[in-house]
């Protein structure tokens, strides 16, 4: 019997990636195709995929109570692997949107304080080792929130300890590690992050991300003094530059905070989610490979899901197929060599609100027909 690997992304906005490997399963089923049908829906690091890697490690979601971005409490949900060793966190549940109660507010307010908690609680519980998911982020604290939930102490001239955010920072006037690096010392944490953009400059995570997360053109002046001020003080007392991260403006300063203060490991998403999960034992024992996103175009081959995992078939001499919202007229000659074939699953002009809603029956009808191809092919 043959056996299909369906194994696609979220389709963002519409559906998650375990309903879109539903709907495309289910598409194949109507078929007849007489096949055995694998679901193993993947992530890039974004919403869900600590959900994800957990149920796919066989590990256990928990919850805990934290502040949220505007330091409301929020309840956030994180995942343990089976020897409670290892955490997987998603910044979007602690600091993204879904933890704000009411409207947008401007970032200059906003904070990464819940993710310290989170991390802090799993340290106090015995864990040694955390995956941390960066999209999906509503602040632009430089992770200083954080930072100061784990220990670090910002002091103003006189020697007070301030509780201090992008607001006030301009009264800090130095850093105390030591409580910090005590906290994290043996800890071991690996960010999963997909932008290059570093924390300053036009580029950097006020400019781009700022407005995003509700700044506004004075805001993102002041943020970007902000950012300025603690890369002074942050090489001032450990000789590191924030700003020379790659990837250092990612989930507003976060990723900086990371690689300079907690030493952290960067890994580009898919690629670590599909390591880690040894999806390629999946992919070796496959007939066909089935994936999709909401859009596959020329930007999917800087590290998107899809082709992350047509590699991994290409690599596995395996046919594969990509399913998407959105793929260009013309499809980058570069993009083609990934996939076996790439099928947009709209069958008419609609506007995107009207088609997000019918993804899930554009994503049957599209299977459908795949597996009556299937059929044939065998």
């Amino acid at each position: 019997m043959m056996n299909i690997l369906i194994a696609p992304n979220s389709f963002k906005g519409s559906l998650t990636a375990e309903e879109v490997a539903d709907a495309i399963a289910e598409g194949l089923n109507q078929s007849k195709i007489k096949a055995n049908l694998v679901k193993f829906p993947i992530a890039d690091g974004g919403d869900h995929t600590s959900f994800l890697m957990t149920k796919h490690l066989n590990g256990s979601m928990h919850t805990l109570l934290v502040k949220g971005a505007y330091l409301q409490n929020t309840e956030a949900h994180y995942g343990l692997l089976v020897d409670r060793k290892t955490a997987i966190i998603e910044v979007a549940e602690t600091s993204g949107f879904k933890s704000i109660i009411g409207e947008l507010r401007s970032p200059m307010h906003s904070s990464t304080y819940g993710l310290g908690e989170l991390i802090l609680h799993n340290i106090e519980k015995g864990v040694r080792s955390f995956i941390i998911c960066l999209g999906g982020s509503a602040t632009v604290d430089g992770g200083l929130g954080m930072l100061q939930a784990l220990g670090l102490e910002c002091l103003d001239k006189s020697g007070k300890v301030l509780q201090a955010g992008p607001s006030n920072f301009v009264d800090v006037a130095s850093l105390d590690l030591s409580n910090l690096n005590k906290t994290i010392a043996g800890i071991d944490f690996t960010i999963l992050c997909d932008v290059e953009n570093r924390l300053l400059g036009p580029e950097g995570a006020a400019a781009v991300f700022g407005p995003q997360k509700g700044a506004s053109e004075t805001d993102v002046i002041a943020l970007e003094e902000f950012l300025s001020q603690f890369e002074y003080l942050t090489k001032k007392h450990t000789g590191k530059s924030l700003n020379k991260v790659i990837g250092g403006g990612a989930a507003g300063g976060l990723g900086a905070a990371f690689k300079v203060f907690m030493h952290a490991d960067m890994q580009k998403g898919a690629a670590y989610f599909c390591k880690l999960t040894q999806i390629e034992s999946q992919i070796q024992q496959a007939d066909w490979v089935i994936t999709g996103e909401g859009s596959i175009d020329s930007q999917s081959l800087e590290g998107k899901a899809p082709v992350v995992l047509a590699e991994l078939a290409r690599k596995a001499n395996k046919p594969i197929i990509g399913l998407a919202g959105n793929i260009p007229r013309t499809i980058d000659s570069q993009l083609q060599d990934y996939f076996t074939a790439l099928f947009a699953i709209g069958n008419r002009p609609e506007e995107l609100p009207k088609a997000i809603k019918h993804t899930t029956v554009n994503l049957q009808r599209t299977a459908k027909q795949i597996g009556m191809l299937l059929n044939v092919l065998k």
